[in-house]
């Protein structure tokens, strides 16, 4: 009986990127008998998801009503509810991720912690922590949250059962409109922060536009600037322009490298590097002074919150 899980969500549009490379790439590099695999069907054309269950992967209908980033963690309560039997999740992107290596190792790793890979350069998913996704209070804490510390990135988290629901129920608790993309990378940073994760190696999920390591491709494989070869592949970015990968994909016609593109990306994330750095200060700064004024007023004797 197989008690690890991977899920991912999918739609129409995705579907056959779904089945063609990443589907079929963790077939051909992994383990499918250390684990079941998951979709969370927002979509999919009659063809993909009867392919994806010839081939024994659970295929959940979903509503889609919001952003799917956010509420694809909705629906993976549901689907665990379901299916008690799972103790360890790892929870995946599928529409800009290719696997190259065995990532079921992964299911025995830490296996009472969160585990996930943080990025070497932090994109700006501050933007997200605003009024339009986040109370007052929430905000101010997520906020500091993501100044301080490097982010998590969200693409691949794996947890043991319990903790993956209780990462879901703090999205749709913490998250006022779940419509658009971008807030639930905030959340999951500030809650495996605060409970704790174990961080993994960046091949695990090589995000190739923040990665200071560098990126290498021979005929269609990625490779670290270091001569690494990377497990997990993670061609990101929400506009599609600004994603450094062109013709990405499973095999060697695939995968050539926008010059233009990652170079200026890296060159951006370098700049904003120092920003980052200076906010924490601030925020440090901050705080500081916030307790030197309670000490003070509580020292003259005035009662504050």
């Amino acid at each position: 009986m197989k008690t690890n899980l991977v899920v991912t969500a999918s739609d129409r549009k995705y579907g056959d990127f779904l089945i063609e490379h990443w589907y079929a790439s963790l077939r051909d590099t992994s383990n499918l008998n250390l684990f079941d695999v998951a979709v969370l069907d927002y979509g999919l054309s009659v063809a993909q998801r009867f392919y994806l269950q010839s081939n024994g992967v659970l295929v959940r209908s979903c509503k889609r009503d919001g952003h799917v980033t956010s509420i694809r963690y909705r629906d993976l309560q549901y689907l665990l509810q379901e299916h008690p039997v799972y103790e360890q999740v790892m929870l995946c992107d599928s529409g800009d991720i290719i696997f190259q290596g065995d990532i079921s190792p992964l299911f025995e790793v830490e296996k009472d912690q969160f585990r996930a890979v943080c990025e070497d350069y932090k994109p700006l998913v501050s933007i997200f922590i605003s009024s339009d996704f986040f109370d007052p209070d929430d905000k101010e804490r997520l906020l500091s949250c993501f100044i301080k510390n490097p982010m998590i990135n969200g693409g691949m988290v794996l947890a043991p059962r319990e903790k993956m629901l209780a990462l879901s129920e703090e999205m749709l608790k913490t998250i006022k409109d779940m419509s658009r993309f971008g807030p639930d990378q905030v959340v999951l940073n500030g809650f495996l922060y605060d409970k704790g994760y174990y961080r993994l190696d960046s091949i695990y999920n090589y995000v190739i536009a923040t990665a200071k390591e560098g990126i290498e491709i021979k005929h269609g494989v990625f490779y670290t600037g270091a001569g690494r070869r990377i497990v997990v592949v993670h061609n990101a970015g929400n506009v599609g322009a600004l994603r450094p990968i062109e013709h990405f994909g499973y095999g060697p016609k695939h995968n050539i490298l926008k010059d233009d593109v990652y170079r200026t990306l890296k060159a951006f994330y370098e700049s904003t590097e120092g920003l980052f750095k200076t906010q924490e200060l601030f925020l440090d700064s901050q705080r500081r002074f916030k307790a030197a004024v309670h000490k003070f007023l509580k020292d003259i004797g005035i009662k504050t919150r």
